[in-house]
């Protein structure tokens, strides 16, 4: 089993739309169906990933805690543009 974690399925998600959308592509081959298909579950796990996020808090000292995983929470401050601090 590959691990992905929350902004790696962003970034899939991202990517797995640019395909269904690509050049040459056209509206309802096959392609286009089963890249959608990929972004969607790709953006949802991201989704679920960022609602976990909702815990974070920002310290008076500006460090950012998660009750996440420190991998996960780092990944997760990168993604969102905060500047990575002490994990919860």
């Amino acid at each position: 089993m590959i691990r992905v974690n929350g902004p790696e399925h962003y970034a899939a998600a991202q990517e797995y739309l640019a395909a269904a959308k690509a050049d040459g592509v056209q509206p309802g081959d096959a392609a286009e169906v089963s890249n959608l298909a990929i972004a969607q579950v790709h953006a949802t796990l991201a989704l679920a990933a960022a609602t976990a996020m909702a815990g974070s808090v920002v310290t008076a000292h500006g460090a950012v805690k998660t009750a996440l995983p420190a991998v996960d929470g780092k990944a997760w401050q990168a993604v969102a543009g905060v500047a990575p601090g002490k994990q919860g």
